[in-house]
């Protein structure tokens, strides 16, 4: 089957508020991954496991790289997405999204005979995610075949974001072709050993600590305290390693050591988003310059505010709003 990448027509639709308008005159940050249909449910009581419990279901266009490319562009910066769809409702309801918000998708491809991913999950009472189910197979089309056309393109960006929906063949096709700078999210324990080609080139990652016991392969001996993962991962080329502590907040490591920030003070509403969050938080920090705790305070305050909205990305997001919210927690 073959396809190619799809070109949409010019259209008017609204920008989100653009706190630093050079930031977007500037290269393209790009993102290749996933983008699905996230259909979550959330009870109003404590979750009964084999019963039908009240709540809320919400129908949102999300993917761990859709999702960081929205809060970048909210973040004020230029956002190209190159990811992988089907021709379904469910897919021009993505596309009208990431234009609204503006995701520039000129690099991405469309399959007429392809399902467009689903992720459904269901959430504890508080938000947090209790258990889901990702269907993500169309995400294997983008191989390295697919991508070598778009190498010029992606090595005039100021970075290059991905998750671990791709390929491994395809992260180790841009571990070896790509020249800016590489930051990752593994996604899930089940993906997250298709990273390992990538960590010698990448500039950060950000895994939960089974991502990194998995991406690590033991070279953390014995402890695997967040200390010795993170030191392990950056002996296998990372140079900045956030590992996600849940609640207890993020290991923020370089060359320099490593320090446990904590979450910073807010209502939860839903967790689903907020590495998501974190990651382009500290992507954005990065590209600026910043060290890298205080990229990490930036991605923790990041997190906080998607973390008091219902949606995978909280329309609130705005680098004022991570001003603001680093202002009340010194």
């Amino acid at each position: 089957m073959s396809f190619e990448p799809s070109v949409f027509p010019v259209r008017d639709f609204p920008l989100p508020p653009d706190p630093r308008p050079a930031v977007k005159a500037g290269p393209s940050v790009f993102v290749i991954g996933g983008v699905n249909m996230d259909i979550a449910g959330t009870p109003a009581q404590p979750l009964r496991a084999g019963d039908s419990n009240p709540g809320r279901v919400t129908l949102s266009p999300g993917g761990v790289g859709r999702n960081i490319a929205e809060n970048l562009s909210r973040l004020g910066r230029r956002v190209s997405l190159i990811t992988v769809m089907g021709d379904d409702p469910y897919a021009d309801v993505i596309r009208d999204h990431c234009r609204n918000v503006g995701i520039d998708l000129q690099y991405s491809f469309t399959d007429p005979l392809g399902r467009t991913s689903t992720y459904l999950c269901l959430n504890e009472q508080n938000g947090d995610l209790h258990a889901a189910v990702s269907d993500m197979a169309v995400c294997e089309q983008l191989t390295p075949a697919r991508l070598e056309p778009l190498l010029p393109v992606l090595n005039r960006g100021s970075m290059l974001v991905v998750d671990a929906n791709l390929p491994e063949e395809t992260l180790a096709w841009i571990a070896d072709h790509v020249t800016v700078p590489i930051a990752a999210d593994p996604v899930s324990v089940a993906k997250a050993s298709r990273l390992r080609p990538l960590l010698p080139r990448l500039a950060l990652i950000k895994p939960n600590l089974a991502e990194a016991e998995i991406l690590a392969g033991g070279a953390a001996g014995p402890s695997g305290s967040p200390g010795a993962l993170a030191e392990a991962l950056r002996r296998l080329g990372v140079e900045r390693v956030y590992l996600s502590l849940g609640a207890r907040g993020v290991w923020a490591d370089d060359r320099h050591g490593g320090v446990l920030l904590p979450c910073l003070p807010g209502t939860i509403v839903n967790t689903s988003g907020c590495g998501d969050a974190f990651v382009a938080g500290a992507v954005d920090a990065y590209l600026r310059g910043l060290d890298t705790r205080a990229a990490a305070r930036r991605g923790l305050a990041a997190a906080a505010i998607c973390a008091e909205d219902p949606a995978p990305v909280s329309p609130r997001l705005t680098f004022e709003a991570i001003d603001l919210r680093l202002s009340m927690n010194p």
